[in-house]
């Protein structure tokens, strides 16, 4: 695989990705607008049955206030970067790894735990509107994270994970790249749709199937149904 022909690939999926992740916080808002709308609406017409509309929107946002206050002390311990130890050459320290996409709408969404009682799935229903509108916010700021990705860097990663086709630790990668910030770059190749890091006893990643029928499909573009097509893992 060229090596100039895999960045402009990568530059492409990060891009796509970015999108993606823009959609995401749309739909994000979107969604959380629309709930706010039907449960402050109906609790809203609840109340003012007993204490009229004036005493009922102010209960209501008073709420939906402290929902949001709520979500905004715990989301930040319940969603974030995973951090392993590592022993590295130079130092003993934390590889940040972050949460996929899928696991953003999972905890926007909440639990779907079938042991819960009637209270906590109430209690979740509500909340669905605070944690749409965070995982909004945190996903505005993973939008940028994705966009100064540094290419070049990651790509050396994932090219070497590629050529390996099976798990790659990170302490590996630092023997092969030791003037690579290794810990920086970690964090990064997280943030790619399709790296799966695998952390049972010691750090390592390997490249998802979706990953790899993604390259071969980006490579294969535009050639000749007769030509022959070369393999993308067939790393230079």
């Amino acid at each position: 695989m060229n090596k100039e022909d895999f960045n402009a690939w990568l530059i492409e999926r990060i891009e796509a990705q970015t999108k993606l992740t823009i959609g995401a916080v749309v739909a994000m808002v979107g969604l959380g607008l629309l709930a706010l709308v039907i449960q402050g609406g109906f609790l809203a017409l609840i109340l003012q049955l007993s204490i009229g509309w004036v005493m009922a929107i102010i209960v209501v946002s008073a709420i939906f206030g402290a929902m949001g206050y709520y979500v905004h002390m715990t989301a930040p311990k319940k969603h974030c970067d995973a951090r392993h130890k590592i022993d590295l050459k130079a130092k003993k320290t934390k590889v940040r790894i972050a949460p996929t996409m899928a696991n953003a709408w999972t905890f926007a969404l909440g639990s779907t735990d079938s042991d819960q009682s009637i209270l906590e799935r109430v209690f979740g229903l509500m909340l669905i509107v605070p944690r749409m509108f965070w995982t909004a916010w945190y996903l505005r700021k993973r939008v940028t994270e994705v966009r100064d990705i540094d290419v070049s860097a990651c790509s050396k990663v994932l090219r070497m994970a590629l050529e390996k086709a099976e798990r790659v630790e990170v302490t590996e990668i630092e023997e092969k790249y030791e003037s690579m910030d290794i810990i920086k770059t970690m964090r990064q190749v997280s943030l790619i749709d399709g790296v799966v890091f695998l952390t049972k006893k010691s750090i390592g990643l390997s490249i998802a199937t979706r990953f790899k029928d993604d390259l071969e499909a980006g490579l294969n573009a535009g050639k000749g149904t007769l030509e022959k097509k070369p393999s993308p893992f067939d790393v230079a």
